[in-house]
């Protein structure tokens, strides 16, 4: 497992579309905290859970080898052409992310997420790559995979402060529990209620999860070096 985060929005909807084909560079405030709000905090009865689960690729039999960009694109080439019940994304630092539709239940979740990891081992262990399940790469420095402008802006931001960014962008991989907000109401199933309590277990499942003590192969001191 990865080093874990949680999140408590409504994210296992996808159906929320925004338009962002004009040309502009910012979004006004009153525009972001509505978009967050559509996406996040459509409230109603706690129903659906999802996850969206990370993992490093690297070389299946010396993991401390880079992978070069050409085998990546070519085993997500290969990826794409698999029915998968989870959707299919790439990282900025090309790893790996699985997202499973909505489910009724943690079983229903587990067992959609687990055949296709299945399947997609299949596939990269035919191309000599494997999945790695830790939160932080223990041997790479990071590298960009993606060349999108969303990531150009966001690597040029996050800059600013150190590299601590394009670590997160690059480097990292995490896994991140999506579930309905909740009732609009107080009470335990109240989306307030709700988004409180995930903050209080957020530390609890980093310490239960943590699995990233190493950077350039040495100890850093911290079990979860990705949070």
């Amino acid at each position: 497992m990865s080093d874990s985060i949680s999140d408590d929005g409504d994210c296992t909807d996808r159906s929320v579309k925004t338009d962002f084909s004009d040309d502009r560079t910012a979004v006004t405030e009153a525009e972001v905290e509505a978009l967050v709000k559509g996406i996040c905090f459509k409230t109603g009865p706690p129903r659906t859970l999802g996850v969206e689960v990370e993992w490093l690729v690297h070389e299946l039999r010396r993991p401390q080898l880079p992978v070069t960009p050409e085998r990546l694109e070519a085993a997500y080439a290969a990826l794409r052409t698999v029915p998968l019940g989870s959707a299919l994304t790439v990282e900025p630092g090309g790893q790996l992310e699985l997202s499973s539709p909505p489910a009724a239940s943690l079983t229903e979740c587990i067992g959609t997420v687990s055949a296709d990891l299945d399947a997609v081992r299949k596939v990269l262990a035919a191309q000599d790559l494997g999945l790695v399940g830790v939160g932080h790469d223990p041997w790479h420095a990071p590298r960009r995979f993606l060349r999108e402008p969303r990531y150009d802006a966001m690597e040029s931001c996050l800059d600013r402060t150190g590299t601590a960014g394009r670590h997160m962008m690059c480097s990292s991989a995490s896994v991140q529990v999506c579930l309905d907000a909740g009732h609009e109401e107080p009470g335990p199933l109240g989306y307030t209620r709700r988004w409180w309590l995930a903050h209080q277990l957020g530390p609890v499942l980093v310490a239960a999860f943590a699995n990233s003590p190493l950077v350039g192969q040495r100890p850093t001191g911290w079990l979860s070096t990705r949070q």
